[in-house]
C-alpha cells in the first residue's frame, strides 16, 4: 500500500530544489523538523550583485525566529537575527576590485529545522568585465602584438584579461600581470624610491596622452619654475624662466632664460597664488613684468628688464635644436655647443647643416646639452653618433638591438653602424646616416650635459659612442637609466588611429654593454636645481660652464657641487602639473619608425 503523504512531501521536496531551497527527510527519534523551514522568499538560488557594490535586501516569511551568517567578509550581513513572520534579509557587498568573479554563500537557519537554506551571491562569473566594452577589436590587437613582441612576453598568455576595458587600462593590466611575476619587466618604465612612476610601453589615440617634438602646440612656449630669491618666506618671489621654445610668442616678446617674472596681469606673485597664475603664464595671453637677476654674496637684486610685456598664446611647432654656438676660450680653444632636445628625424637634416658649421669654424671640443632630452628616433641617435665618431670608426656598431627569447631563437637582431645606411628599421636604408659622415668631427672625446630627465635615445649616444671607446665626458646628475626601446605599431579604427609603443629590445653597445638601468653616473655631479639660471651654452650657466671650462683646459673642474639654498638665496616652489609637464612634454623611448597595419 502506497504512503501517500510520505509521497506528497518527497515531491514538495523536489519542487523546492528546483527553486534553489532544500528539505531532508526527518530522522523518527529526532523533534527537529525536517527542511529549512522557508516556503516563501524573494531570493533565488544565485543572486547577483553589482560590481560596484550595493546593499541587497530580500523578503521573506519565516516560520520561527532565524539567524544568518556569509562566509565571506566581503559579503556583510547586516540583519544577523529576525523573528517569527514577514522578514527582511539585508546584506552589504563590497566593489569587486579583483580580475575575476566570486561569490558567497549566506546560509538562513530557522530556530527547530534541520537544515540551513544557503543562497549564493555572486559578483561577475569568470574573469570580471569592468569597461564598456568599446575597444575589443583595439585590446585584441594590442594583445597580439605584446604576445609576439614585448620584450617579456613568456607569461602573457597566463594573466587574466578584461577585454572590455578601454584601450589604456587594457594594456596597463598586460603591463601589471608581467610585473606580478617576479618583477619580470623592472627595465620597462621609471622608478623612483622603489617605486615605478610609469611605464615605458604606452597606447596613443587621437587624443594622445604627450605629444612629440615636431607637432604642434598652442600656449605660450615657455618653461617656468615658481621661485623665491632668498632663504625667507617675505624674500621676492616669481617665476624664473628656465627655457623659451624658438619661434613662439614668449621668444618673440623677448622673454629668454634666466628672466624673473613677478607679475601675471598685474597680480603679483605669491607662494599662495603661483600656481594658479603659474598655469595662466604658459597658456598665454598674459601681460608680465621681466626683470633680470644678480647676486651678491648670496643676496638677489632684481632690476626691471621689462614692464608689461604681452605674452601671446600662439601655435608653434617645437623643433629639436634650440641653440648651437661656437665659444672661443680664453686659451683660444673652439668649443662647439648644441642644445639638442629630442631626437627627431624631421630635423636631421638641420643637424647635419649644424655640423656643417662646427666643421667649417674649425672646433676642437664639443659639449652636447641633452639635460631635457629625453629621446626620440633611434636612427636620429644613430646620425648624432655618427657625426660625432667620423670616418675612423665609420661601418662599426653604434648599437645592437636584442629582442625577446622567441625572437632571438628565430636569429632576429637589430644592428646600427657608424655612417651606414643599413638599418634594420627601412628597407631601402636611411641615407642621412651615411651623409653624417660627410659632416661628421672624428672626435675622441664628448663633453655631454645630462639630467635625470635625459633618457633613452640620449643615454644610446652614451652608451654608443663609449662602446667605440670615445671618451664621454659627463656633467650633471646621474641620468634616467632607460636602457631599452620601442617599435611602434599602427591601426586604424573607424575614425580613430591608434598607435602602441611596447618595450621590445634591449640597446647594447658594440661591446655588449646595456647594465645601465640605473642611469649613467657623471664623471662631474652637480645638481643646479637650486641655482639661479644663466643663458644655455655660456659661463653664466652652472652646467655649461663646468663642461665649456673642462672643454677648454682638458682638466677636471675642482670644485664640487654646492646647490644649498643657503649658499645660492633660492628655493624652487613644488611645481605644478603643467609646470613639471614642460619639461617632459616629448614623447621620449628609444623609437623605431611606426609600422601601419
Amino acid at each position: 500500500m502506497t504512503n501517500h503523504k510520505y509521497f506528497k512531501t518527497i515531491l514538495l521536496s523536489a519542487a523546492i530544489v528546483t527553486m534553489g531551497f532544500c528539505f531532508t527527510a526527518c530522522d523518527d527519534d529526532d523533534p527537529i523538523l525536517p527542511g529549512t523551514g522557508i516556503e516563501t522568499a524573494q531570493w533565488s538560488a544565485v543572486n547577483d550583485a553589482d560590481l560596484k557594490g550595493q546593499t541587497l535586501i530580500y523578503e521573506f516569511e519565516a516560520p520561527a525566529s532565524w539567524t544568518a551568517l556569509s562566509n565571506e567578509e566581503w559579503c556583510e550581513v547586516l540583519t544577523p537575527s529576525g523573528y517569527q513572520g514577514k522578514s527582511s534579509l539585508r546584506m552589504k557587498v563590497e566593489p569587486n576590485d579583483g580580475k575575476l568573479g566570486r561569490s558567497a554563500e549566506v546560509s538562513v537557519q530557522i530556530d527547530g529545522y534541520a537544515e540551513p537554506c544557503v543562497l549564493i551571491i555572486r559578483q561577475g562569473e569568470g574573469v570580471v568585465e569592468k569597461g564598456e566594452g568599446r575597444f575589443r577589436d583595439i585590446n585584441q590587437w594590442t594583445l597580439d602584438i605584446m604576445s609576439d613582441y614585448y620584450l617579456w612576453n613568456e607569461n602573457i598568455p597566463d594573466i587574466l584579461l578584461d577585454h572590455s576595458l578601454d584601450y589604456d587600462l587594457f594594456l596597463a593590466q598586460i603591463l601589471d600581470g608581467v610585473a606580478e611575476n617576479d618583477d619580470a619587466n623592472h627595465d620597462d618604465g621609471l622608478w623612483d624610491n622603489g617605486e615605478r612612476v610609469s611605464y615605458y610601453s604606452n597606447i596613443q589615440s587621437n587624443a594622445p596622452l604627450s605629444r612629440a617634438t615636431g607637432e604642434s602646440y598652442n600656449d605660450a612656449g615657455l618653461a617656468i619654475q615658481a621661485t623665491i630669491l632668498g632663504p625667507n618666506d617675505d624674500d621676492p618671489c616669481g617665476f624664473t624662466v628656465m627655457f623659451v621654445t624658438p619661434g613662439t610668442a614668449a621668444e618673440e616678446a623677448g622673454v629668454h632664460r634666466g628672466d624673473f617674472i613677478t607679475k601675471v596681469n598685474n597680480i603679483p606673485v605669491t607662494q599662495n597664488n603661483y600656481s594658479q597664475l603659474g598655469n595662466s603664464l604658459l597658456n598665454g595671453n598674459v601681460t608680465v613684468d621681466l626683470n633680470s637677476v644678480k647676486f651678491n654674496n648670496g643676496v638677489a637684486t632684481i632690476t626691471n628688464r621689462v614692464p608689461s610685456v604681452m605674452i601671446a598664446k600662439s601655435s608653434y611647432i617645437d623643433p629639436a635644436i634650440y641653440k648651437s654656438t661656437v665659444v672661443t676660450a680664453a686659451n683660444g680653444k673652439k668649443i662647439g655647443y648644441l642644445l639638442y632636445m629630442n631626437f627627431h628625424m624631421d630635423y636631421d637634416s638641420q643637424l647635419l647643416q649644424v655640423f656643417n658649421q662646427f666643421k667649417a669654424e674649425g672646433i676642437d671640443e664639443l659639449v652636447i646639452d641633452l639635460r631635457y632630452n629625453n629621446g626620440g628616433h633611434v636612427l636620429s641617435s644613430t646620425v648624432l653618433g655618427t657625426l660625432v665618431a667620423g670616418q675612423s670608426h665609420q661601418g662599426q656598431t653604434y648599437l645592437r638591438t636584442t629582442y625577446n627569447s622567441a625572437r632571438t631563437a628565430a636569429g632576429e637582431v637589430g644592428v646600427y653602424n657608424i655612417g651606414e645606411a643599413a638599418n634594420p628599421e627601412t628597407a631601402n636604408g636611411y641615407d642621412k646616416i651615411s651623409q653624417a659622415i660627410d659632416s661628421s668631427l672624428d672626435l675622441k672625446r664628448v663633453y655631454v650635459i645630462g639630467t635625470r630627465i635625459t633618457a633613452s635615445a640620449s643615454e644610446l649616444l652614451i652608451n654608443g659612442l663609449r662602446g667605440l671607446d670615445i671618451d664621454v665626458r659627463l656633467v650633471g646628475t646621474t641620468t634616467q637609466g632607460k636602457n631599452c626601446g620601442m617599435e611602434g605599431w599602427q591601426k586604424r579604427a573607424g575614425n580613430y588611429t591608434f598607435t602602441l609603443y611596447p618595450i621590445t629590445f634591449y640597446c647594447e653597445n658594440a661591446k655588449g654593454f646595456r647594465d645601465y638601468a640605473e642611469g649613467f653616473k657623471p664623471d662631474f655631479e652637480y645638481d643646479d636645481t637650486n641655482i639661479y639660471p644663466g643663458d644655455f651654452g655660456t659661463m653664466e650657466d652652472q652646467l655649461s660652464g663646468i663642461a665649456l671650462t673642462w672643454a677648454a683646459t682638458g682638466n677636471k673642474p675642482s670644485f664640487e657641487s654646492t646647490g644649498s639654498r643657503a649658499s645660492t638665496g633660492i628655493y624652487v616652489l613644488k611645481p605644478t602639473n603643467e609646470m613639471k609637464s614642460q619639461f617632459t612634454r616629448n614623447m621620449g623611448g628609444s623609437r623605431t619608425i611606426v609600422k601601419a597595419m
